[in-house]
């Protein structure tokens, strides 16, 4: 269809250029942009205006059309009687929605009031070859707005507003630091030594010097550097890399602002965030309340410090003073029944890891988290009162660590020791762990003075303002997988002879009774399988496959931890029983976003949504008085997929991929409903 509708304009494109009409023109020069001709009073002439087509109304021999540019939009009316004859046919025969155009004219008034120009000549300035998506149809889904961002921006005021935020967030931060004496400067990109954080970095080969590389997972080596060499206030706005899990408070290349000040404690750089926040939230914003999808979060007031011993002690019932080694923490954990993707990691990591499983999550209003364990942070220095501690803060909203600040150890003797312990971890397998950076060594045993750092993510930070619940949505061109091949985004529909299942019912319990023994996960399986077998009810399919497939997409899950190996396991296991359709194993590989399998079919998607949603409807279920699936209506679940602090774990927009199969999210969230139902014994509701 899209490449029929290209074939269309193409030809209109050959008819203007045989009518001598230029059609990539090298210039238009403008009087106005759109938005200030809108301003100007009835009767302003001699004004030349220009933006993209985006809407056209014909009434006889009077047509409207809109134009569109960076700043606004600006209606226009071309009159038959007003016009040459070619010009006016050419208009309705040539020009399409999404061409950029050029008009000359005078403003007047319809009779509803709107401001127009009325077009005393016009200009074809560049032919759009595919259509725009349609204004209120186009662009629901999540990663084709991302992937085609600059349609999204194209056809949502909301997404423009967004990034122009971005963009004064950005301004407002350099404004702000410029005027309390900072400079900014760039340090590398490519690094021979990673260094500034805990994190995996991404290697690359520097050919002219024949040697591996790295790509920066912070600057804050490099800016300290700056300080041995005089730079008393130093800030970078920097884009790092770290090759992580994705998630969607996380980006494995992100933008990071850091700054560094000489003789400033990270008490002093507390106040200081305090008055920095506060200046942001009303010079972008103009109050110092956010409304993050329904949830108020209050910036004004004192903001409360929480020490993360206590919290631990409070949420999760382990003390970390009685846990002084890595062994014992991690008895202490198993011993609280706590899971966490990796056990196998030094103490610091562990903590941390811990935190967030336990913690962090629930830290929603504005609080500075203060009392960190110093192990979890190798370049902060001790507390002179508890060497067992940082002098750290982070500020923590919603959830999300917005800022990270500490007093930084300057003594190079220390420096070298704590650089010595993380390459111990490191060979133990914890690839996050640092490495030893001599360079930077040698430039702190030329003389640090005391210094205060700080470090915050922009992205994350503007996600925070915009409320939105993914770093993606505040990205104009988040990674992503290519697509393989075609521009088509739909789903192809090749499941049609997905049947024949090697392993019947009772055989496919069997092999989830021997692999899966948790109760969490045996439930979202069983409901998983439900949903399926479902889906195939109302597309005609193999209901036995499909519940299969459900039954046993996660088959490994209690046992693998690493998010990059789960569902290889379970591949293996059906390859070993027979299942050999790559149809099947590649919806199953799909599943798993960390995997980095890109969902392109109709069976992907149908998986993917079909398992993800049978989290909403559960947890919608346990809200009711009664906790009952027999009480629960699919629309109820369609209205809390709007509320993003409900069930926040469960992904919207893998659930919302259940367009790509031919469903609205009310339709599949009703046939989400209906199918627990049948089984709600089974799920204890």
């Amino acid at each position: 269809m899209e490449e029929d509708l290209r074939e269309l304009r193409v030809g209109k494109l050959d008819r203007l250029r045989a009518a001598g009409i230029p059609t990539y023109p090298e210039r238009f020069e403008r009087t106005h942009a759109l938005a200030e001709a809108a301003s100007l009073p009835e009767g302003t002439g001699g004004l030349r205006v220009a933006g993209r087509l985006i809407a056209v109304r014909t009434f006889g021999k009077l047509t409207f059309a809109h134009l569109q540019d960076r700043g606004g939009r600006l209606q226009i009316a071309l009159r038959r009687e007003e016009l040459p004859a070619e010009t006016w046919q050419a208009f309705h025969d040539l020009f399409d929605r999404g061409d950029f155009v050029g008009a000359e004219g005078s403003i007047f008034r319809t009779k509803t009031g709107e401001t127009t120009l009325a077009v005393a000549k016009l200009h074809f300035l560049g032919k759009a070859l595919l259509p725009l998506p349609e204004k209120w149809h186009g662009l629901k889904d999540p990663e084709l707005r991302q992937r085609r961002r600059y349609l999204d921006l194209l056809m949502s005021d909301e997404t423009r507003e967004r990034f122009r935020m971005r963009t004064k967030v950005l301004r407002t931060l350099r404004s702000f630091l410029d005027a309390h004496g900072f400079e900014e400067v760039e340090t590398p990109v490519l690094q021979t030594v990673p260094s500034g954080a805990s994190a995996r970095p991404f290697i690359t080969h520097h050919n002219a010097l024949d040697i591996d590389v790295y790509l920066s997972i912070s600057p804050e080596t490099w800016l300290k550097r700056l300080v041995v060499g005089g730079y008393e206030r130093v800030y970078e706005i920097a884009r790092c890399f770290r090759n992580e899990g994705m998630d969607p408070s996380h980006l494995q290349d992100f933008t990071m602002l850091e700054f560094y000040v000489a003789y400033w404690s990270y008490e002093d750089n507390m106040r200081f965030t305090e008055k920095l926040m506060r200046h942001l939230l009303v010079e972008v914003l103009g109050k110092e309340r956010i409304d993050w999808r329904g949830r108020v979060i209050d910036f004004s007031g004192e903001w409360p410090r929480v020490d993360m011993g206590q919290l631990l002690r409070d949420r999760a019932g382990i003390d970390l003073a009685r846990c002084p080694t890595a062994d014992e923490l991690r008895g202490a954990i198993a011993a609280k029944g706590i899971k966490l993707e990796r056990m196998d990691l030094g103490r610091g990591a562990l903590i941390d890891a811990l935190y967030k499983a336990t913690v962090r999550d629930d830290l929603i209003q504005p609080c500075f988290l203060t009392g960190i364990p110093s192990d979890i942070l190798p370049l902060a220095r001790r507390s002179d009162r508890d060497p067992q501690l940082a002098d750290c803060f982070q500020l923590l909203v919603n959830g999300w660590e917005i800022v990270k600040a500490y007093s930084e150890l300057v003594d190079p003797v220390e420096q070298r020791r704590r650089f010595e312990e993380q390459e111990t971890e490191r060979a133990r397998g914890d690839e996050e762990a640092m490495f030893v950076d001599e360079e930077y060594l040698l430039a702190m045993e030329h003389g640090m003075p005391p210094i205060s750092g700080w470090g915050m993510g922009i992205d994350r930070l503007c996600a925070l303002l915009s409320g939105s619940d993914s770093l993606r949505d505040v990205v104009f061109f988040p990674l992503l997988r290519p697509k393989g091949g075609g521009a088509g985004e739909g789903a192809g529909d090749d499941s049609g002879d997905v049947k024949d299942f090697p392993l019947s019912r009772a055989e496919a319990m069997a092999l989830f009774d021997g692999n899966v023994k948790s109760d969490y996960l045996r439930k979202h399986c069983l409901a998983s399988a439900a949903v399926m077998e479902a889906i195939a009810e109302r597309f005609g399919k193999d209901r036995d496959t499909f519940w299969c497939m459900g039954l046993l997409h996660d088959l490994d899950f209690d046992r693998v931890k690493e998010p990059t190996k789960h569902t290889r396991e379970t591949v293996e296991i059906l390859e070993s029983k027979g299942v050999k359709d790559e149809r099947i194993l590649k919806a199953i590989l799909s599943h798993n976003e960390a995997l980095g399998v890109e969902r392109t079919a109709w069976l992907d998607y149908a998986l993917s949504c079909g398992e993800t949603v049978t989290g909403l409807v559960m947890a919608s279920a346990l809200v009711l008085p009664d906790k009952k699936l027999a009480s629960l209506e699919g629309k109820s679940v369609a209205k809390r997929m709007k509320k993003k602090d409900f069930a926040k774990q469960v992904s919207r927009e893998a659930i919302l991929q259940c367009e790509r199969i031919g469903l609205t999210i009310d339709e599949f969230c009703d046939l989400a409903v209906k199918a627990l139902q049948r089984i709600a014994p089974a799920l204890g509701l």
